[in-house]
């Protein structure tokens, strides 16, 4: 209940558009556009401040109050933090009353050390390995795993992500990574915020620069016309 009510107490569209001026895209889900297994009819947690409230009054702490101190861990140092982790702990203090204090870690301790230092949250991004949503679901969800940072655990998922991974038929596979999604989601067991976008000038002479997702470009397939 109450990661459920931190997740809708966030106005990701005020947060792309205000923050990042519109050049993200708002995530309800953990696969990125053109990632195989992207499920465009995906149900996200919407931001809704009522229904947050009256998730924390269902849960075992009643109120607000009774919160114990709440502490998020991040990368850097020198205590300035990033505009979109100041825009997400102003809206939880604004929406829910909840004053959410930061605790850096240089880079080499967060990333190395992440799973023995995290406070009660942690913020961080995640890039693709790899084409699919295996590198990020089994990897970061599926219990036990190093990169389970947060150590969530859920037979039920387990089970979708080892049966996804062993399934022969793609269409099957991707079906079955798609529940684990769905269910991953309503167990709020990330907040998913944006996914990042590049843009890339390229000039009118340069014939067949097109990168792929993961934003690696075929030059062999690139020409430069005369000009």
């Amino acid at each position: 209940n109450i990661r459920r009510a931190f997740c809708q107490a966030i106005d990701k569209d005020k947060l792309v558009s205000l923050v990042f001026r519109g050049m993200v895209q708002r995530a309800d889900g953990i696969l990125p556009p053109c990632m195989p297994g992207y499920n465009k009819e995906l149900s996200g947690l919407n931001y809704d401040v009522n229904k947050a409230k009256e998730l924390i009054a269902a849960s075992s702490y009643g109120d607000v109050s009774n919160l114990p101190p709440i502490t998020i861990t991040t990368m850097g140092w020198g205590g300035l933090i990033l505009p979109e982790l100041e825009a997400i702990l102003y809206e939880w203090q604004e929406n829910l009353g909840v004053k959410v204090k930061v605790r850096q870690l240089e880079p080499q301790r967060f990333l190395y050390h992440l799973k023995q230092e995290k406070d009660e949250m942690f913020y961080m991004g995640w890039i693709a390995d790899y084409p699919h949503p295996q590198d990020f679901l089994d990897i970061l969800f599926h219990s036990g795993t190093d990169n389970n940072y947060g150590e969530y655990s859920n037979s039920e998922v387990d089970t979708l992500l080892e049966t996804a991974g062993v399934e022969i038929e793609s269409r099957l596979s991707l079906a079955l990574y798609q529940q684990a999604e769905q269910k991953l989601v309503e167990d709020a067991a990330c907040l998913p915020l944006w996914f990042g976008q590049n843009y890339i000038l390229i000039k009118p002479y340069v014939r067949g620069y097109s990168p792929n997702p993961l934003g690696f470009a075929m030059l062999s397939n690139a020409s430069i016309e005369p000009h």
